[in-house]
């Protein structure tokens, strides 16, 4: 059985109350922080709505009809998932064609086709476009559940035709008790891994399985390095290469955002990583805030172009990173 996250009712409950009164609409947008649980989220409503116990007074489907029962051995005609193309980060327009030549055939049971688009911002130019004329014109038996983490990163276009179903990112009582639960060293804080995970508790044990705690100390350590000693800077960025480009640059980026606030305002800084608050102020207070303050604009840049449907080589981008930290003089900007 596919049940919802524990902080994910309110919206199971706002969905449930629009199918009741026929007034779900032929496409939603689901969106919310890295780790929210969105993809577990759609597939649990699509099970729900697919499932043909009509008379199921709960958020979820029975998990027992013939409906369910194709549902979880992932074969149900009525259902389809569309993700960036293998080896790709894209979704491309002959995909995008397939989805609706897929929408365009009666269901199996009649009632309705879904097509969940998972991550939507991954759609190229040309997808995004060829999709937008049928959400316009919707078939009658189809609906369309779009999930991003960067709602901002989709055209205008494609937004404003969809229902918006937001997941704030979530630091109360239900995430945390979750979250005890299922980490793997109890005596971790677990208020901490969410302030980290930004709000997302499944992106928080992810950051416990990358060993991300230990990880930020270590990141310190190569920005405090590189900005005062002469050494190759290869051989910080071959230990960040392990760590993986994304996490790694996604690190640096809280990590001197974290610098900033303390050199702003040291003694009310709302920090990220408030358990090394003493470790950030003694390097912040070595550092420049303009220095700081391009850094992480220039991180942001990377960052972008490691998320972005072109293939960067990530190598390449932590050397630029490393190299731009270590030689950056205030007088050449």
């Amino acid at each position: 059985m596919l049940d919802i996250y524990p902080w994910q009712h309110e919206q199971m409950q706002r969905l449930s109350s629009m199918c009741k009164l026929k007034r779900l609409p032929h496409a939603l947008l689901f969106s919310g922080p890295e780790g929210i649980g969105l993809k577990q989220f759609a597939l649990s409503f699509a099970m729900k709505i697919l499932c043909l116990s009509k008379d199921n007074p709960s958020n979820v489907a029975c998990g027992k009809c013939k409906s369910c029962e194709l549902f979880e051995a992932k074969s149900h005609p009525d259902l389809k998932l569309i993700l960036p193309e293998e080896k790709r980060k894209t979704i491309g327009i002959d995909q995008i064609r397939e989805l609706i030549n897929y929408v365009s055939f009666k269901s199996f049971s009649g009632d309705i086709k879904i097509v969940i688009i998972n991550p939507a911002d991954s759609m190229t130019r040309n997808g995004a476009n060829t999709l937008l004329k049928t959400l316009e014109e919707p078939p009658i038996q189809s609906m369309l559940i779009l999930l991003t983490n960067r709602p901002s990163v989709l055209p205008v276009t494609i937004k404003s035709r969809c229902q918006k179903i937001n997941f704030k990112p979530t630091y109360d009582k239900a995430a945390n008790d979750w979250l005890g639960v299922n980490l793997k060293n109890p005596q971790l804080s677990s208020s901490l891994l969410l302030r980290l995970a930004g709000g997302g508790p499944l992106r928080a044990i992810e950051l416990m399985n990358e060993d991300y705690l230990s990880s930020r100390h270590a990141l310190l350590e190569d920005l405090d390095i590189l900005d005062k000693q002469n050494i190759d800077p290869v051989k910080i960025v071959a230990r960040w290469q392990n760590l993986g480009a994304e996490n790694t640059v996604s690190w640096l980026m809280q990590i001197i955002n974290d610098l900033v606030r303390l050199k702003l305002c040291s003694d009310k800084a709302a920090i990220m990583n408030h358990d090394l608050r003493e470790n950030l102020q003694a390097l912040t207070n070595t550092l420049d805030l303009l220095k700081l303050m391009r850094g992480y604009d220039f991180i942001l840049l990377k960052y972008k172009e490691l998320k972005g449907p072109m293939n960067y080589n990530s190598l390449s981008i932590l050397e630029e990173i490393a190299l731009f930290w270590k030689n950056y003089d205030n007088s050449t900007t």
